[in-house]
């Protein structure tokens, strides 16, 4: 969790700060003392030993985390879809798909991926967001037909049932999105990149995946062919030639 922020530190947070000193405390937050909402160096407090400094880290219970969370996930769907959040229904649509069926969709990725197509366009997502400059993809969450830009909470109850609980789910992204379209150092250096968890909202069960911006490109491989997607606006784009090129020169080091 980010220190630099107050509204990340509250009173009775255990955390780590630095004092003026430059010596490390550890122990309960009894005061804040800064009053900025951002500070680079960290929120400065007054912990219950007696000690003052910048927070360095927050250490959450279980009973914080959640609640974090809950209110972190709550107000990026209400500020819906944008450069930084996408939502998704499910991640299974098209896995039953007949033959029949994709031949009559005129969804591009059902044409071009088949019953994989649900697969890959989470896979084009998550690679947006890590090509740019990270975000949220929340699993479970509807838009209203009849209202745009409105989303229903639907939850991904069944696909957990569908993959033996969550701990299936997890693995079926891993494995099927994952390690199937994404280079090896993203699955085998997964927590430098990606955290996936599940967070319930009005009794609904979603999955929340905050993706990072990766310093190295990251390239999809579908269908034998690498492709390179960034976001723009609330989209997902393949950049392809000299837009590839101008964009990889300007956007990493």
């Amino acid at each position: 969790m980010d220190s630099q922020y107050i509204k990340n530190v509250e009173k009775g947070f255990k955390v780590e700060v630095l004092t003026d000193k430059n010596k490390i405390l550890k122990g309960f937050v009894d005061d804040i003392l800064t009053k900025d909402k951002y500070n680079l160096k960290g929120i400065r407090v007054r912990l219950k030993n007696g000690g003052i400094g910048r927070v360095q880290k927050i250490f959450l219970n279980d009973e914080q985390k959640n609640r974090k969370s809950l209110e972190d996930i709550e107000k990026l769907i209400k500020n819906g879809e944008n450069f930084f959040n996408e939502f998704k229904l499910n991640c299974s649509w098209s896995d039953n798909y007949s033959l029949e069926q994709i031949k009559q969709s005129k969804s591009y990725e059902v044409h071009n991926y088949g019953r994989k197509a649900c697969k890959v366009i989470v896979a084009k997502s998550i690679a947006g967001f890590l090509n740019s400059f990270g975000g949220n993809l929340i699993i479970g969450v509807k838009e209203k037909r009849e209202k745009a830009e409105e989303f229903e909470l639907i939850g991904i109850e069944e696909e957990i049932k569908s993959n033996n609980g969550k701990d299936g789910y997890k693995r079926m992204i891993l494995d099927d999105i994952i390690r199937a379209y994404f280079p090896p150092r993203i699955y085998n250096h997964l927590n430098d990149y990606l955290n996936l968890s599940f967070v319930e909202v009005s009794g609904k069960v979603l999955c929340w995946i905050n993706i990072r911006k990766s310093e190295l490109k990251v390239f999809l491989k579908l269908n034998d062919k690498e492709v390179f997607v960034i976001r723009v606006e609330c989209e997902n784009r393949i950049l392809e030639g000299e837009k590839l090129v101008d964009y990889c020169i300007k956007h990493f080091k």
